[in-house]
């Protein structure tokens, strides 16, 4: 796809593109039908600065797009956000662990506030709108979109499974495996609402399990998650007999490290208009590579 960015909007070479029509676009890159709405009606879509409707055939030069069409009022914060990737569309931050990813009602900082902050201090166009969550316990990885216009599509990719997530775990125990997979449903403890369990009728959950180093003293495991669970890796290796250390929930105190063994360490998903796949992967701090024992590659 030919495309560039110049202010706040988008512009795309017609002669680029596979589709005969705007709703053929629609629905292959903005399946919101309110998102679609808003654009033919605020004619925040336009193919060679004309007003376009659904039925209206792609000819022409250059299909716009606004991308950022809702004014924010972040306000600034002192610390900014680690930011791990970005683009006009997205951004990749990494999230500490003990910071929440949203807000849950508390007035603490979070991840989003500190992307927002970014976002402001900068002078970037942009929302602050995680794609998907991460324990307040866990670091690592996490995807923001930058346009309303094109969230639901990524939307979309994590509920189709086709963002693939990584993480590095270290756990109790010794492992006497190389791969696995965990392929149990999941469902709410009833009694402890803030636990999950394994229930037969839960939610299917699964999770592929790759050894990485293991000593009769811990183990440290890849995990891809295939769902996306509450919990997931967490019940998952707990219900293995490797608990994840320092998981308050599910495993106990360890002095190996000062928090919880889990960082959501890669991730990989399609670019919808670079058309290629992009692959973001976080060195792991210090802590971590340590137990790993594991050379350079993490």
């Amino acid at each position: 796809m030919e495309y560039y960015v110049s202010d706040t909007a988008l512009y795309i070479a017609i002669k680029s593109l596979y589709y005969d029509m705007i709703q053929d676009f629609f629905d292959t890159l903005i399946p919101s039908k309110k998102i679609q709405h808003l654009l033919i009606q605020n004619k925040w879509i336009r193919i060679d600065e004309e007003s376009v409707k659904r039925e209206s055939a792609l000819k022409g030069d250059t299909l716009a797009i606004d991308l950022y069409p809702f004014a924010h009022d972040y306000p600034i914060l002192k610390d900014d956000p680690s930011i791990v990737y970005e683009d006009e569309l997205f951004l990749i931050a990494n999230k500490p662990n003990g910071m929440l990813v949203h807000s849950d009602g508390k007035e603490v900082i979070t991840l989003e506030d500190l992307v927002g902050s970014y976002l402001a201090k900068h002078h970037l166009p942009g929302e602050n709108k995680s794609i998907q969550r991460l324990d307040v316990e866990t670091s690592g990885l996490v995807i923001f979109s930058k346009s309303p216009i094109f969230k639901p599509l990524l939307d979309q990719y994590l509920s189709f499974k086709q963002i693939k997530r990584n993480y590095i775990a270290i756990c109790e125990n010794k492992a006497d495996f190389k791969e696995l997979v965990i392929n149990k449903n999941i469902g709410s403890d009833r009694h402890d609402k803030n636990k999950m369990v394994i229930a037969k009728r839960g939610k299917e959950a699964k999770t592929l399990v790759k050894t990485l180093y293991s000593d009769d003293e811990y183990s440290v495991f890849k995990c891809e998650l295939r769902t996306g669970r509450t919990h997931q890796i967490r019940v998952h290796l707990a219900s293995i007999g490797h608990p994840i250390i320092n998981d308050e929930l599910y495993g106990r105190p360890s002095k190996l490290l000062k928090r919880m063994g889990l960082c959501a360490y890669e991730t990989e998903f399609y670019h919808p208009l670079k058309e290629e796949m992009v692959k973001v992967r976080l060195k792991l701090d210090s802590d971590f590579r340590e137990l790993l024992k594991y050379g350079e590659e993490y």
